[in-house]
């Protein structure tokens, strides 16, 4: 939040150093005003703010200024976040939903370990274990992905929600680049913004898809063929970016079976809807026919992915990347093979399914039987 009426830098498009790869341009910031801000701080952020986000600006500012995405915060040391205290949790939950559902943390120490990211991560839910992929050895809630180079085919180049193929899926994932990368700037992170595509659609598109539940596969993503995997997806992804046996596929437990959420959700946080779908995770609409259900899943990706809701981050050594996966979906870029690359993610859940945006899109009896089924997945769950 700006305090004084001052220009801001913004970033665009085009690369120049130390501006997260984009351009920079400048547009005016009408500031709060003084006897809300700053007479009484905690009257108006709810709380008493932090420090963390000194220096912060946007990411990505639409041309025309009318859309802001994401938010670059250099000074946030995370190797400190065992000391944050309640505000600064809470200013963080405040900022990645006003930034519509990124943050990026660069200038990290090469010192940051997987004990801080996990431990930074459990401020915002509990780490989940990849219920397909095997995790880091010791750390099983880290999942590394390893693309060697010239590596043809990247784990997560499609569109995707991260987990949505459980019955709990993630609400935040966190992303830590290691000094193992690509130039900067290159196999940057897409993100397609879902509050603002749902805002968007007809009032007669949003009738059709509130009243809709939408299956997630976990066979799709991971599944063999046989098993109704796709062509090009996960399995064949980890198989295919990794020698040495890098990424390797969970056998200690059966793959998930597909799980029915809404095709709009509800961020509880704010009360905004999204769409809740990706071609990569998503198999079907619950009442059409297999090629209903996918053409239509594929027609929202469409409108989900144009241009004005999509937004990239740049990943520099060590950076640590936080986002809402209940308000976006993303891809990882391929343009650059040319050396080897690991970065390595945790996930963290609520514990709860994606709340419909619908009140009335599960009857009593259907909550009662996705509860049981929830339980038993969790007895299952390691």
């Amino acid at each position: 939040v700006v305090t004084s009426s001052r220009n801001v830098a913004f970033a665009s498009s085009s690369s120049v150093p130390g501006s997260l790869g984009l351009r920079m341009s400048t547009m005016s910031v009408e500031p709060p005003t003084k006897e809300v801000s700053e007479a009484d701080p905690e009257q108006y952020y709810g709380h008493t703010p932090s420090r963390l986000f000194e220096g912060a600006r946007p990411i990505h500012v639409s041309e025309d200024g009318t859309r802001q995405y994401g938010l670059y915060c250099p000074n946030v040391d995370l190797t400190k976040c065992r000391e944050f205290s309640a505000a600064d949790v809470e200013e963080i939950k405040v900022k990645i939903q006003q930034a519509r559902g990124v943050l990026t943390f660069p200038n990290q120490s090469p010192d940051l370990s997987p004990d801080d990211q996990l431990f930074f991560a459990t401020l915002f839910g509990e780490a989940e274990t990849h219920t397909a992929a095997k995790g880091m050895p010791g750390y099983p809630q880290v999942l590394e992905i390893i693309r060697e180079k010239n590596a043809q085919i990247v784990f997560g180049e499609d569109w995707h929600s991260d987990h949505s193929f459980q019955p709990w899926p993630a609400s935040f994932s966190f992303l830590r680049a290691t000094g193992t990368m690509t130039p900067y700037g290159t196999n940057n992170t897409q993100f397609a913004q879902c509050i603002e595509s749902w805002k968007d659609l007809s009032p007669t598109l949003k009738n059709i898809c509130l009243n809709l539940k939408v299956s997630h596969s976990a066979r799709k993503a991971y599944g063999t063929p046989d098993q109704g995997g796709h062509k090009k997806n996960s399995l064949v992804a980890m198989q295919g970016t990794s020698s040495n046996g890098g990424m390797k596929v969970r056998t200690d437990k059966p793959l998930l079976p597909d799980q029915y959420h809404p095709v709009v959700i509800t961020i509880p946080e704010t009360g905004e809807e999204a769409l809740f779908v990706s071609t990569t995770f998503t198999n079907g609409i619950v009442g059409m026919t297999d090629d209903e259900g996918n053409a239509f899943i594929r027609y929202l990706q469409e409108l989900m992915t144009k241009p004005e809701y999509q937004f990239e981050v740049a990943h520099e050594p060590h950076q640590v990347t936080m986002w809402d996966n209940r308000q976006l979906i993303h891809r990882g870029l391929v343009n650059d093979a040319s050396s080897r690359r690991i970065i390595q993610r945790v996930s963290v859940s609520t514990g709860a399914r994606p709340q419909a945006a619908n009140p009335d899109l599960y009857q009593p009896g259907d909550e009662l039987e996705r509860q049981e089924h929830l339980d038993e997945l969790n007895q299952q769950a390691p």
